[in-house]
């Protein structure tokens, strides 16, 4: 210090009271500027160097909360914004968030983002001032169960649920604020589809009383006894049950075509590759259709268990079906190995059926050929043209 003529200054510790001093050391100077001594003063910051200590702790402890936050923040299934800019220019959103919204998220931080949100009601965006956590920030009052759709930057819209609520200072002023956003998707679909599912019920329950309600006045003109009326009434509606059976195990969105003829002659005992062969591609009929094929095949089923190839032991059914280019739907029932064949002299009640059904409810027609070796019947319907591309673009299935 002599040397240097400055002024040395450290922080020293007392050795037996744990304090803390500033010692500073200063050249002594005379009236004359002649260096004659130093002089030495200690400052008393105990109290401030534990201040600084516990300062540094709580920060440390701090950076470690936030990035605790930040984590379970990342981790959550919840999207989470926050706004704290006080004038909601932009705000921050956790990874979930930011992918509902479509946009690139970045693991353990809060990314940033335009505060207007792309959300939108009934196909029309909501205005800045009605979004949930814009509006929590205006009126300080927290914003609970808002349902919208966030439109992805990438193309396509989410459904969502967003509460928000307003953040404050001290003073009780709103300093900003924070909106929780759940993925309600699933949800929203169950309820479409569950409306859906009411519809086609409604609907099936209408066809259903008009079906029962034309085959008994049909079949009662054509009954000679009520015992027998009795008998194919209840076979009929026992072959109506199986078909919504299997439309129910499909959610009434159709039924494969293959099943339904497996379920429509399952009660006969058709073994496959024996009694029966059933061959065609994967075919995806409407509920309606369905309906209407599962009553045409248990007519054509229960005329081969009485008369035809079903039977016998050597008989044999086999049922196919293919889209030709002319986008009809052709389906071929042939028997063969039964008892010979004779054409009635008149048309049953069952072919009568056959007809009007696929004339009527299909917009087809039937081709039946009374051959001497079995029974052979060729359903034709036209398909819609968005059947025909389904079909073809296999393996998505067809529809009619």
């Amino acid at each position: 210090m002599l040397q240097k003529l400055g002024t040395i200054e450290r922080q020293v510790e007392g050795i037996d009271n744990g304090r803390r001093y500033i010692m500073r050391v200063m050249p002594y100077r005379t009236v004359d500027n002649v260096i004659a001594g130093v002089v030495v003063t200690f400052v008393d910051v105990t109290q401030i160097a534990r201040a600084e200590e516990k300062i540094g702790a709580l920060s440390h402890d701090l950076r470690n909360r936030v990035e605790s936050l930040e984590t379970l923040l990342d981790l959550v299934p919840v999207g989470i914004f926050i706004a704290e800019d006080g004038n909601g220019e932009e705000i921050r959103g956790n990874r979930h968030a930011v992918e509902l919204a479509g946009r690139p998220a970045t693991d353990g931080k809060l990314s940033s983002m335009p505060a207007i949100l792309p959300l939108m009601m009934h196909g029309t965006v909501v205005d800045a001032a009605d979004q949930p956590l814009l509006k929590a920030m205006r009126t300080g009052k927290p914003i609970p169960g808002f349902e919208a759709r966030i439109a992805r930057t990438k193309g396509g819209s989410v459904d969502v649920m967003m509460s928000a609520n307003p953040l404050f200072d001290e003073l009780g002023k709103v300093r900003g604020a924070i909106a929780a956003v759940i993925d309600i998707s699933s949800h929203k679909d169950a309820e479409r589809n569950q409306e859906r599912l009411l519809h086609e019920l409604q609907h099936r329950v209408k066809n259903i009383l008009a079906t029962v309600t034309a085959l008994t006045s049909r079949m009662v003109r054509s009954s000679g006894t009520l015992n027998d009326f009795a008998s194919a009434f209840h076979a009929r509606l026992q072959a109506m049950a199986r078909t919504h059976e299997l439309l129910a195990s499909y959610q009434w969105g159709g039924a494969d075509l293959e099943k339904l003829v497996r379920a429509t002659l399952s009660p006969y005992g058709g073994k496959e590759g024996q009694s029966l062969v059933v061959q065609g591609e994967p075919f995806q009929l409407n509920a309606s259709a369905a309906a209407t094929l599962g009553l045409v095949f248990f007519e054509l089923a229960s005329n081969a268990a009485k008369y035809g190839a079903l039977s016998t032991e050597k008989g044999r059914v086999e049922v196919s079906w293919r889209v030709d280019g002319s986008q009809m739907l052709s389906i071929a029932w042939k028997e063969s190995g039964g008892p010979r064949v004779k054409e009635p002299s008149k048309t049953s009640f069952g072919t009568t059926f056959i007809q009007q059904s696929l004339e009527y409810e299909l917009g087809g027609n039937v081709d039946l050929r009374f051959k001497r070796a079995g029974l052979e019947c060729l359903l034709s319907i036209p398909l819609p043209k968005s059947a025909m591309i389904d079909y073809l673009s296999l393996p998505a299935p067809g529809k009619v």
